[in-house]
């Protein structure tokens, strides 16, 4: 019993959990409370309206033509029969029409639009046309065809309805699958022995549903308003009481009672209305974009420029405590200073980059590296505003060949994002688009960006980047999932060189890619980037990355730069625990088979106050100064910084050691 009781405590907190978060994005906007608040007394008065002292809906029950009063709210129509009465029947069929018909067309696209994708091959390219068929011939005019041909009884109407839908559904749900089936989540349950329809069905599918439930509210609306249309057009059924019919017989007394049309229509037109509200509620509870997001929208949005521009840089600049001149006689190209970005959540911040200060001098190439989660990616997006929809930039100042770019509206701004500052996002497969050619891909965008360009400019400037890179120009015509690993790579460096940056971003670009073929693709990158003389800042976890590739590094742990130093120096005299642990958690083949050094504990958490130093819970070294002291950036000797308290001591050398002695040992 008691082990029972754990196992439901956690579930039922989970489903209380559940609950709040979906109360939470029917809360986050008026319009979809109101639209949630009518559709649910809608649905209450239609499922009892047995039970209500409601007159049957054929009963004539007065003179025709009532005008509204308090003994009949809505009047009566040309009958004598209550109108009240005769639209709360109409809820119920309508209700019905559009649970049965949005639940057939929903089941079929899920099945209809996951099996085939998931598959591929020829079934694909049949079920593709298909699709595509039922989408050029409105659903509306299919479905008076075969109601006029077949018959007109509510329960075929309904199915009619969802048979006719379903390929919207469909090809929702296959673009899902197309994107999540070279996921490594789904490899890791294939490798795991799962097999082909579990995988797809409970791994795929419930990673896809989000878009197609919130699209199922949207056809809950479109059959209200199709089976109201054939009413209307006296193709419904006769024996059912319907708002479209309803709207039917109005219009031919319209003059003499209007209101025999405006009730019923205003009826249906709130119905939709609050099905359509309850949608996008349905959108921000499902989709974790917008959930943890602060009401700008979905997925990735474009940072607003940070306010008090001036005021704003002077202070980053006197609050840096420490970051490198770029050099004696060259200008920086980029200067960050103090630059803060946090994620929003429900329940406090991220402090993904706090208090990050560098400089990149031109045809540098400046590293990033640290754990996962340390920061260093996230401050690659904040320096060109792409960020999650929580993700807010707090201050600092980041200033470009000379310019603030904070500041600059984002119309200002989109000139500069990938014209003169562009990125290599971390996984190919996932920057390209699934269901669109390589090479259309990058003439749209070339294009996107020069739109005075002609198709044929756009096609020579993209093969012109294929040669460049090392890609044979027939491979324009492929497909992202037809091309491999290193391909997919070379193609998305080609892409960040479209309209010839100064300053490329290179986010983890050899990730998951064979050790081969990593070091091609970093000496393609490094001689390129000397070719053209542009800057780089490398973002890895991999030392030996670093070693290979950058001019000078920067050692990110918990949002903050701890360490900087050109990169002989961060190889030969490392001034910072965790530099040197991360030097030494890399086998190296050249010498002695030595332990790896692990760190103990967890990084810290990015979501608490700091306070002290942020690496004092995993050092060696720590003592009760740093855990009440946050360590400023300490000079060792010039161009060498490290956020330590001992940096100067000859302890933190000692890092590391002991491991190699202890294996030779």
């Amino acid at each position: 019993m008691a082990v029972a009781a754990t196992v439901a405590a956690p579930r039922s907190r989970r489903s209380a959990s559940a609950w709040r978060r979906f109360l939470d994005a029917i809360l986050a906007r008026p319009t979809s409370a109101i639209g949630t608040v009518l559709l649910l007394a809608i649905c209450a008065v239609a499922l009892a309206v047995p039970m209500l002292p409601l007159a049957p809906p054929g009963e004539f029950v007065s003179d025709p033509y009532q005008t509204p009063s308090w003994t009949y709210p809505m009047g009566t129509d040309n009958l004598g029969r209550d109108l009240m009465t005769r639209v709360v029947w109409g809820a119920r069929l309508g209700l019905s029409v559009a649970l049965v018909s949005a639940g057939i067309s929903t089941a079929l696209g899920v099945v209809l639009g996951s099996i085939p994708a998931y598959y591929g091959g020829a079934w694909d390219d049949v079920f593709s046309r298909i699709f595509d068929i039922f989408l050029l011939v409105p659903a509306f005019f299919l479905v008076i065809v075969i109601v006029s041909l077949f018959g007109t009884s509510v329960v075929f109407v309904m199915i009619v309805i969802g048979l006719t839908t379903w390929p919207r559904s469909a090809r929702i749900m296959r673009s899902q699958v197309l994107t999540l089936k070279p996921r490594a989540f789904v490899q890791a349950a294939r490798a795991a022995g799962a097999g082909h329809l579990a995988v797809l069905f409970r791994h795929i599918v419930p990673n896809g549903l989000p878009p197609v439930v919130t699209n199922g509210t949207l056809l809950m609306s479109t059959a209200i308003l199709t089976e109201a249309g054939l009413s209307f057009l006296g193709l419904g059924d006769a024996n059912t009481t319907s708002w479209g019919r309803m709207i039917l017989e109005g219009q031919r007394q319209l003059s003499l009672a209007p209101w025999l049309s405006i009730f019923p229509g205003l009826t249906m037109l709130v119905t939709v209305w609050a099905f359509n509200m309850v949608g996008d509620a349905l959108n921000r509870f499902l989709s974790p974009q917008v959930r943890e997001g602060t009401g700008r929208g979905a997925g990735w949005v474009v940072a607003p420029p940070l306010a008090g521009s001036a005021a704003t840089t002077a202070a980053a600049a006197a609050a840096c405590d420490g970051s490198l001149p770029a050099d004696g006689d060259a200008p920086a190209l980029l200067d960050v200073r103090d630059l803060k970005m946090y994620y929003r959540l429900e329940q406090g911040s991220v402090r993904a980059v706090d208090g990050v200060s560098f400089q990149v001098r031109k045809g540098e190439c400046y590293g990033l590296v640290g754990e996962s989660g340390c920061g260093k990616t996230s401050i690659g997006y904040t320096l060109l505003r792409l960020l999650p929809a929580n993700g807010e930039i707090l201050g600092g100042s980041v200033r470009f060949e000379g310019e603030e770019m904070l500041a600059r509206s984002e119309a200002s701004f989109r000139k500069v994002r990938w014209e003169r500052m562009a990125m290599i996002f971390q996984s190919a497969m996932n920057a390209l688009n699934p269901v669109q050619r390589v090479g259309d891909q990058m003439t749209r965008a070339y294009r996107l960006h020069r739109p005075d360009a002609t198709p044929a400019e756009a096609r020579a400037r993209v093969e012109a980047l294929f040669d460049l890179v090392g890609i044979d120009r027939g491979r324009m015509s492929s497909y992202p999932h037809e091309m491999s690993g290193g391909m997919r790579q070379r193609a998305i460096v080609a892409l960040s060189l479209l309209l010839e940056p100064t300053l490329l971003i290179a986010d983890e670009p050899v990730t998951a890619l064979d050790v081969l073929v990593q070091d091609q693709i970093l000496a393609e990158m490094e001689a390129l980037r000397k070719r053209l003389g542009i800057a780089m800042i490398l973002v890895s976890h991999d030392m030996g990355v670093m070693a290979e590739t950058c001019d000078r590094v920067a050692v990110v742990y918990a949002g903050q730069i701890v360490e900087e130093a050109d990169v002989a120096t961060i190889f030969a005299d490392a001034r910072h625990p965790y530099t040197r642990a991360l030097m030494h958690s890399v086998p190296d083949l050249d010498r002695p088979r030595e332990r790896l050094l692990s760190l103990p504990g967890v990084p810290f958490d990015l979501r608490q106050e700091p306070v002290g130093c942020r690496f004092s819970g995993r050092c060696p070294l720590v003592e009760d100064k740093c855990r009440r002291e946050a360590p400023p950036m300490i000079p060792v000797r010039p161009g060498h910084l490290s956020r330590c308290h001992f940096a100067l001591d000859q302890r933190v050398l000692t890092i590391g050691a002991s491991t190699g002695e202890e294996a030779r040992a």
